[in-house]
């Protein structure tokens, strides 16, 4: 009776463990956001453009950038949608941020464009290019440290721009009607930044 009774438990043991992995395929499975579109395949450039000199590179399945001026354009142009990416900071006070219906045109960066700051400081997820209405208190409180990854959920539909960070709504600016289309970027402004997981949802009609 005991060599059965471990048997059952070990069996039981077994099942349990099964059943416990299973979420995790759910959930990575859920991942795969209804109308996202990948716009890095973690392995190489496609889809973007180094512009200016920029010095992005992709190394052990990120997107990085070390030093440098410039910036990272996307192919195609955008108008109303919502953009979803990961970043961390490898260094305290690192500069960068996000291009919104950029231009090509500029020295360094885009000479218009709407831009969401990616910045560990006081900066962080200022709004660029229109009047804003940021929470300075909530972006240090949401902020992860250094070395960890943080989230943002930027989405621009006509003038409404919305800015979040790791879930929450920090930032917001109902003047960013001026530029209706334009290009996304990534900032090259000496920041020190890894990036991954962007994928966009195009709310254009």
């Amino acid at each position: 009776m005991v060599h059965y009774r471990n048997v059952t438990q070990a069996v039981i043991a077994v099942a349990a463990l099964c059943v416990l992995a299973m979420p995790n395929v759910s959930l990575a499975a859920g991942k795969a956001e209804e109308g996202f579109v990948s716009l890095f395949d973690g392995k190489t450039l496609d889809g973007w453009h180094l512009m200016n000199g920029a010095k992005f590179v992709v190394e052990d399945g990120v997107l990085k950038h070390d030093v440098g001026l410039g910036w990272l354009r996307s192919d195609k142009e955008y108008a109303d949608f919502i953009l979803r990416l990961e970043f961390r900071f490898l260094k305290p006070k690192q500069d960068g941020g996000v291009f919104l219906r950029s231009v090509k045109a500029g020295e360094n960066w885009p000479n218009q464009k709407y831009e969401v700051q990616i910045e560990n400081t006081a900066r962080m997820a200022m709004i660029f290019g229109a009047p804003q209405d940021l929470n300075v208190e909530l972006v240090q409180k949401v902020l992860k440290p250094d070395g960890e990854w943080n989230a943002y959920d930027i989405k621009i539909v006509g003038s409404r721009l919305e800015v979040r960070l790791n879930g929450e709504l920090v930032n917001t600016s109902s003047s960013a009607g001026t530029l209706k289309r334009g290009y996304l970027g990534l900032q090259a402004e000496n920041g020190v930044h890894e990036y991954r997981n962007l994928r966009i949802k195009d709310l254009s009609n």
